[in-house]
């Protein structure tokens, strides 16, 4: 079960940064159109960011379980 969890984190891991690198190459596009047409344009990837929610669900839910073998000794030693 361990091994599923780390890929489901690594995919939330890659869907996390992967929306806002994809905002920034969206971002860059948009600001060489027209006034306009480029806040038209930015509107409709507003879509995306439900996908870095999703993502950042996932990485927090799934670090969560990985962790759980650890609470108990994490007191004792944080680092």
């Amino acid at each position: 079960m361990r091994e599923a969890m780390l890929i489901v984190h690594f995919i939330g891991l890659a869907m996390g940064i992967g929306t806002s690198f994809a905002f920034l190459f969206l971002g860059i596009a948009s600001s060489k159109m027209e006034q306009n047409e480029g806040q038209k344009f930015t509107l409709n990837t507003f879509a995306l960011a439900k996908m870095g929610h999703v993502g950042l669900a996932l990485l927090i839910i799934s670090g969560g379980y990985l962790m759980t073998p650890y609470w108990e000794s994490l007191a004792n030693t944080p680092l």
